[in-house]
């Protein structure tokens, strides 16, 4: 209860930097001369914690470093990228170190890792606590059941981009009850503040809206899961589908998925992440595929060149449309 949605004129991006600018307290204030001065005097006066295994998941760590807070003490419980979230270290930092504020991603795009256990036993630890979680949603909320009070996500991210497919245009934000405290106690202004936001549907929008966005996405949202979400299982069905269709094609062409064997539950019905062949690169085969008009992604970090990703999500997850790419990626495959 009391909790609210904040949509923001902006790619994804703005939702996730402005979430966390509006909970992390800034440590300094004017005095009655204008000079800065710094009210707290410890360095780690709010705990932040960052828990992935993927580019993004392990990249808040590197957003939370860069906000330069001194009153910020900032830690990480990274795992592999090709390995689950390290849930036992995560909830032992939670119960030792308490943190103030912990961030993950539900689904982290370049390697396609679904992390839905996670989020939901990391969510129960921080509802027993004053710690707020924040949780990254952006290619999986449309996609796949995403359970924001019962995981007990405070601040959960999303966009207008990818299982939406609508332009990237908005940033939307589901804010807690607990979350609104602590917004309120920050009062952080800026434009991609949440705090500005709250009551609007009694006061009104703080800045003049991207209406066509928002217009584009209530219809697709209406056209697509109904008028009052009746057909939203369908849509995670057919996404399901769809991610069974093309890994079982992709593994017939010789190829290796990246979330196999017994980590195959970890790959995400919004994107099928796979192994570059040990025979050619991911720079070979990318200039091959876009010569025929076909664009699939790559990766970063410690996962760069060493897979390739096939997004089907949104309007995308529809089988003859996967079928068009595959059959050109079987056709590549097989005359390398």
């Amino acid at each position: 209860m009391g909790g609210s949605i904040v949509i923001m004129s902006g790619e994804g991006m703005v939702g996730l930097w402005g979430g966390l600018k509006s909970v992390i307290p800034w440590p300094f204030q004017y005095d009655q001369n204008g000079i800065l001065t710094q009210e707290t005097d410890g360095p780690s006066k709010y705990k932040v914690l960052c828990i992935g295994n993927g580019v993004y998941g392990c990249g808040m760590f590197d957003m939370v470093k860069s906000l330069r807070y001194p009153n910020v003490g900032v830690r990480a419980v990274n795992s592999e990228w090709d390995q689950p979230i390290d849930l036992d270290n995560a909830l032992k930092f939670i119960q030792e170190w308490k943190p103030d504020l912990v961030t993950m991603v539900h689904c982290d795009t370049p390697t396609g890792a679904l992390n839905s256990e996670a989020v939901r036993v990391v969510g129960e630890a921080c509802s027993k606590t004053e710690t707020l979680f924040y949780v990254d949603v952006v290619s999986s909320a449309g996609a796949v059941p995403v359970d924001i009070s019962g995981w007990n996500i405070d601040i959960g991210l999303l966009g207008s981009q990818k299982a939406f497919s609508c332009e990237p245009s908005l940033a939307i934000i589901t804010v807690s009850a607990k979350a609104w405290k602590q917004i309120e106690k920050v009062a952080y202004t800026g434009y991609d503040a949440l705090l500005p936001f709250k009551g609007a549907e009694k006061t009104g929008l703080p800045y003049t809206p991207l209406w066509s966005a928002i217009d584009a996405t209530n219809i697709q949202l209406k056209t697509v899961f109904g008028e009052n979400n009746e057909r939203a299982q369908e849509v995670y069905d057919r996404h399901e589908a769809v991610a069974r269709h093309c890994r079982a094609r992709v593994q017939n062409m010789g190829l290796t998925l990246w979330w196999d064997k017994e980590h195959a539950s970890l790959s995400s019905p919004s994107v099928t992440a796979i192994r570059v062949p040990e025979n050619t690169t991911w720079e070979e085969l990318d200039r091959k595929l876009r010569k025929q008009g076909v664009i699939f992604g790559g990766s970063y970090g410690q996962t760069a060149n060493a897979l390739f990703r096939i997004g089907h999500m949104g309007t995308q997850s529809d089988l003859h449309t996967v079928d068009k790419a595959l059959d050109i990626l079987e056709e590549i495959v097989a005359n390398h």
